[in-house]
C-alpha cells in the first residue's frame, strides 16, 4: 500500500479529479491518506482516520510506504487546538489549522516530522480535562470562522467538520458527515437531558439530515451557519436571536463524549 501525508495547511479532496470539481472535504496538515488510484495530476485517496475517500492533488504532500508508516505510527503526536500553529522550514513559515496532526519524537517536541523538519517554537498543550472548560477554549479559539461548504479547518469550516475536528481534538473519533455522524454514540431522549458536548442533529423538508452542532452550555449550540457561531437551541431547534426566528429543526441528540 502507497500512503502520504499532509504538507500544507490543508489540501481540498475533490468529488472528481478536476480542479473544477465539488470540495467534498479538507485533508490537514500531517493527515495520513493512503493512496487508492491516480492518473497524471490526480490521486483517489482514503484518509486513514476517518475512511472518507475522494481525489487530491498530489502537490504539498509527501508519499511513502509501510515502513514509513510504522514509523509516523510509533512516534509521539499532538493535535493542533488553538485556531493557528505556527511551523518554521527553511522555505518560510507556515500557518497551521485546528485539527492538524503534529508528529514528533519523544523528547523533541519542538521538531515536527512530516516528510521533513518544521520547527515549533510553542508546544501546542493538550484540551483541559474538565470537558466544559476544554469547549469553552475551543469555541473561543474558533468562533467566526467562515462557513466553507466541505471545509473542516479554521480557514473555513462546514457543520460537520467543524463538529469532527472539534471531537478529534477531544480524543473522540467522529466520522465525516452529518449524515454518518448521527449513527454514532447514544441518544439522548429530550433536550432537557441533554448536556456540555452533546451533538445535536437537524433535519429537512424529507427527513434528511442537513446540519449539526454541539452544546457548549445550557440552552446554547456551537454551529457554523454563515459562521462558526453560538445560537440559542431548545426542544424545537435553533432559535437565531439576530433573525428573530427558528433556523434548523430538531430531529436527534446524540452523545458520544
Amino acid at each position: 500500500m502507497e500512503y502520504g501525508i499532509v504538507q500544507a495547511s490543508y489540501i481540498p479532496v475533490r468529488k472528481d479529479p478536476d480542479s473544477t470539481s465539488e470540495m467534498t472535504s479538507q485533508l490537514l496538515f500531517g493527515e495520513i491518506f493512503e493512496v487508492l488510484d491516480r492518473n497524471e495530476q490526480w490521486q483517489l485517496v482514503r484518509n486513514r482516520f476517518d475512511g472518507y475517500e475522494g481525489w487530491i492533488s498530489p502537490e504539498m504532500t509527501s508519499r511513502f510506504t509501510d515502513d514509513a508508516l510504522g514509523e509516523y505510527e510509533a512516534m509521539e503526536s499532538v493535535l493542533v487546538k488553538e485556531r493557528f500553529c505556527s511551523l518554521r522550514a527553511p522555505e518560510g513559515t507556515l500557518l497551521v489549522p485546528a485539527g492538524s496532526v503534529l508528529y514528533y519524537h519523544a523528547g523533541d517536541p519542538r521538531h515536527i516530522l512530516c516528510g521533513k523538519t518544521y520547527e515549533l517554537d510553542r508546544v501546542p498543550g493538550k484540551p483541559a480535562k474538565d470537558k466544559g472548560k476544554a469547549l469553552g477554549d475551543l469555541k473561543g479559539e474558533l468562533l467566526n470562522i467562515p462557513y466553507l461548504w466541505g471545509g473542516k479547518s479554521s480557514y473555513g469550516t462546514d457543520c460537520s467538520g467543524l463538529v469532527q475536528t472539534i471531537c478529534r481534538i477531544l480524543d473522540v473519533p467522529l466520522l465525516r458527515d452529518a449524515s454518518q455522524q448521527v449513527g454514532q454514540g447514544k441518544t439522548v431522549n429530550m433536550m432537557t437531558e441533554s448536556g456540555t458536548g452533546d451533538l445535536v442533529f437537524f433535519d429537512d423538508e424529507e427527513g434528511e439530515i442537513v446540519h449539526t452542532g454541539i452544546i457548549t452550555g445550557p440552552g446554547e449550540i456551537l454551529h457554523a451557519s454563515g459562521c462558526v457561531k453560538t445560537d440559542a437551541i431548545d426542544h424545537q431547534g435553533i432559535y437565531s436571536m439576530q433573525l428573530g426566528k427558528y433556523t434548523h429543526r430538531l430531529r436527534v441528540i446524540k452523545r458520544v463524549i
